[in-house]
């Protein structure tokens, strides 16, 4: 039999006695406050908590009835309940104190916990972040590497094509112009046999630069303006299908005939109309780097 047990029959026990033996004399107030303590302290987590405690009042208590049974007008009796009284409560307070200590280490376990879960998903976002910067540290490398090895492969490209053709720079990119005279014979879009040679050489330079390519047709004034913008059209088709021919990416290289429209000379003259009797080639800036 537990201590708590044989208390909760001692104590009926008890009271019945000193009822029996005090006649129907009713017990002070404060052996009754000690009485009620005492249970609510047994009852209560004090039991689980702090039982040396309970144990002490539960000893109090007895003495407390004793007393009283044995002199019940003894003031010393009032004293002693009392004092009974006072171990039943310090017992609760001890063990609200331990209750709210347990509480306390198992808020701050959690809170411990939580802060370390939270410091390592940081620290797993904070290694995920590096690895996708170094990987785009890498991947930008790379394309300031290509960048600049085609701009490398550009510039050779220019040295060489500048031995055959004019080459200059404006908005639009770098311009390879050839003199229509060169390249067709007076209102064709044949192209000739030394034509074919200069491109070879231009489309061996721009080979690998993966650049658009626009192949402007421009005529002179001489001439309806419809049957010139269908010669200059048919004249640049036919220098980038040469292109294409020759290894340039069908996909980048496009022909436009702009015809009479933007000349570079005055078409009152014979030399002005035959600058304006061209086939500019247009190397594109790369699209990533517009």
């Amino acid at each position: 039999m537990n201590r708590n047990h044989a208390v909760s029959i001692l104590l009926p026990v008890t009271l019945a006695c000193t009822s029996a033996c005090a006649g129907q004399r009713v017990p002070p107030k404060e052996l009754v406050d000690a009485r009620a303590d005492f249970m609510r302290a047994r009852d209560g987590i004090a039991s689980q908590l702090d039982p040396t405690d309970v144990h002490e009042a539960d000893i109090a208590l007895q003495r407390a009835e004793q007393a009283w049974l044995a002199s019940p007008d003894d003031p010393s009796t009032v004293d002693i309940a009392i004092a009974a009284d006072r171990k039943a409560l310090i017992a609760q307070a001890e063990a609200h104190a331990i209750e709210a200590q347990q509480d306390a280490k198992a808020a701050t376990a959690q809170l411990q916990a939580m802060r370390a879960s939270q410091l390592q998903s940081a620290r797993s976002q904070l290694d995920q972040s590096q690895q996708a910067l170094g990987a785009t540290q890498m991947q930008l490398q790379q394309q300031q590497e290509t960048v600049q090895q085609l701009e490398t492969k550009l510039k050779d490209a220019r040295a060489t094509i500048a031995k055959i053709a004019s080459v200059k720079d404006d908005e639009r990119g770098m311009v390879i112009t050839l003199s229509g005279e060169v390249l067709f014979k007076t209102g064709k879009y044949d192209l000739k046999p030394g034509a074919m040679a200069k491109l070879d050489q231009i489309a061996e330079a721009l080979k690998g630069k993966e650049q658009p390519i626009v192949v402007d047709g421009y005529t002179d004034n001489v001439g309806t303006r419809d049957n010139n913008m269908a010669l200059s059209q048919m004249r640049a088709q036919a220098v980038r299908d040469y292109l294409v021919s020759k290894g340039l990416p069908q996909d980048l290289v496009t022909a436009k005939g702009i015809g009479p429209d933007e000349p570079v000379a005055d078409n009152g003259s014979i030399e002005g109309r035959a600058q304006n009797r061209r086939v500019e080639i247009v190397v594109q800036p790369r699209r990533s780097d517009r």
